[in-house]
């Protein structure tokens, strides 16, 4: 009887070793699926499903239809589903399309990105997704504008600091005027400051000369002009 249990408890012990090494394949198997299609394609907004469900902030839609196999990098006139997403602040659905491996700087011809879209609205949770997904912190639209530049004259402190600490560059300009002196010339002391902190040229100097604190007097914000003197603006 001893004998006979011997053997059966080995029996049992080499099927669960098996059973073990086996699992992971196993696994594997029932876990793979077809790969998404990640091709860039041109649509109309009105055309495209997976766009309106984004737009729409419905999540199970945009699912459905990327696991049925819709392109999910489609660019249409209104943008990509990943824009239409972060414009309806619908962050879950921006997360899931980032998961299946959307780009996410895809734009229009206006170079305006999903991530210059969130740092305008404010929106710090988005900018953090798109940033861990590997956004470009420092792209420029048309216009010449960074995802720094839209959050700073929107007054989003939160996401400035953000940006800032995800390298964007805080000396960039547009049409030879620093960011500095677009924030000087609306007078908000604590974005000029964040912005000087973080190693903001004081004397920067547009084509005409004119620097930030120039632009603080025209403007009349004394205390803007006291923060940039003692920041070392040259008078």
């Amino acid at each position: 009887m001893a004998k006979g249990t011997g053997i059966s408890q080995y029996s049992i012990l080499l099927s669960i070793m098996l059973l073990v090494l086996a699992l992971p394949i196993f696994t594997g198997c029932a876990s793979t699926k077809a790969p998404a299609n990640l091709g860039h394609q041109v649509a109309n907004a009105s055309g495209s499903a997976l766009y309106r469900a984004a737009l729409e902030g419905d999540l199970e839609a945009v699912s459905n239809l990327a696991e049925s196999g819709a392109p999910l990098n489609t660019l249409t006139e209104n943008g990509t589903p990943l824009m239409a997403a972060v414009r309806a602040k619908a962050d879950r659905i921006a997360w899931y399309l980032l998961s299946q491996g959307v780009s996410p700087d895809l734009a229009q011809s206006d170079q305006v990105t999903p991530l210059m879209t969130a740092s305008e609205q404010g929106d710090r949770r988005l900018v953090r997704l798109l940033l861990s997904a590997g956004a470009r912190v420092n792209a420029t639209d048309l216009q010449g504008y960074t995802p720094v530049m839209r959050a700073a004259e929107q007054g989003h402190l939160s996401v400035v600091k953000v940006l800032l600490t995800a390298g964007a560059n805080v000396n960039v300009h547009q049409n030879g005027e620093s960011l500095l002196m677009k924030i000087a010339s609306s007078g908000d002391l604590l974005t000029a400051e964040m912005l000087l902190a973080a190693g903001a040229d004081v004397n920067f100097r547009a084509e005409n000369g004119t620097t930030a604190l120039d632009v603080a007097r025209t403007g009349n914000h004394p205390d803007l002009e006291m923060l940039l003197v003692q920041a070392g603006a040259e008078l």
